[in-house]
């Protein structure tokens, strides 16, 4: 049995296939252009660009995987909450209604977030009912109080950002030193290469959410003053590690949970994953991190494949149930 998944996020075209076990056995991406000096795209261009990208996407995911899909999953939404809503995925919509309708499949709506947990589970040495799981990504900075329930995330806010991403942060300090959008690559190389005296940015924490628009402000100012790149960029990564280990322990003291699942695109960062752990043992030793591999953490739809097929599962169960009812 096969299951397809689709994911057209602001800057990623997706698309995967999983077997009935869950295996991944096909995944193809493409990153949406960005023209230089431009700090992200309109809806309307991201749309036009992954309707033109998804037809060759899908036509290589079939070449490799054969047959046709016994369920499809799509991104319908950002994320699973009220008003959460992007004409981008509209794109990956549509072409999943279309094969739905064409091979007769179930076809299930899910949410980008849930798509980047599903697949850092699938990586990661995590089993428990409960835990911790944190999206970092361009538009998204938030750590969920989760909860697994027939396979599948349900998830609650426990500490989300009052203004810009982790994401955003990143983007927008990399534009501003001359790279090209996305920036996280470039970013993330010349901080983990750094061995210089350090600066120190401002972060904000409290109970709920963090703030870093303050700190974008900081390293805006520091560029006008001509600081070195190498130093700023350090900074800027140094920043968003504070900020998490700030927020993860609030937010694991408040729910009870101390095992943290990092997922989405800046979680593919060397530098997160070389300071995140050691930091958050100098403030609660009890608090363990886990992540995806750099692949599984960018955008794409292989969580969203692995929710076609529990779902699928999940259906064909409860049908044997009521049968032997």
């Amino acid at each position: 049995m096969i299951f397809f998944g689709f994911d057209t996020s602001c800057y990623t075209t997706s698309v995967a296939a999983v077997d009935e076990n869950g295996k991944i056995i096909a995944s193809k991406r493409r990153l949406l252009s960005v023209p230089d000096g431009q700090r992200g795209l309109r809806q309307s261009e991201g749309f036009y660009q992954h309707v033109n990208a998804m037809p060759q996407l899908y036509g290589e995911l079939v070449q490799q995987v054969g047959g046709r899909p016994d369920a499809i999953a799509v991104s319908e939404h950002p994320r699973n909450c009220a008003g959460s809503y992007m004409p981008v995925f509209y794109a990956g919509v549509r072409m999943a209604e279309m094969l739905s309708h064409s091979f007769g499949c179930p076809l299930y709506r899910t949410d980008h977030q849930s798509g980047h947990i599903m697949a850092a589970l699938y990586a990661s040495a995590i089993a428990l009912p409960r835990f911790l799981a944190v999206h970092l990504s361009g538009g998204t900075t938030e750590v969920l109080e989760t909860e697994m329930k027939n396979g599948l995330p349900v998830c609650k806010i426990a500490m989300k950002t009052g203004d810009i991403s982790a994401g955003q942060l990143i983007d927008r300090v990399g534009v501003a030193l001359g790279f090209s959008f996305p920036s996280g690559r470039f970013i993330d190389e010349l901080a983990v290469a750094y061995d210089g005296k350090r600066i120190k940015l401002p972060v904000y924490t409290d109970g709920e959410k963090c703030s870093l628009s303050g700190t974008e402000a900081a390293a805006m100012r520091a560029i006008e003053a001509g600081v070195n790149k190498s130093a700023l960029a350090e900074a800027v990564m140094d920043a968003i590690v504070r900020t998490l280990c700030a927020m993860l322990e609030n937010a694991a003291l408040r729910t009870g949970c101390f095992t943290a699942l990092i997922s989405g695109g800046v979680a593919s960062s060397k530098y997160l994953r070389a300071a995140l752990q050691g930091e958050l043992s100098k403030i609660n030793p009890s608090l363990r991190v886990f992540f995806a591999s750099p692949e599984l953490s960018a955008d794409n739809a292989c969580g969203v494949a692995l929710i076609a097929q529990r779902c699928y599962a999940a259906s064909e169960n409860a049908e044997k149930s009521e049968k032997n009812l």
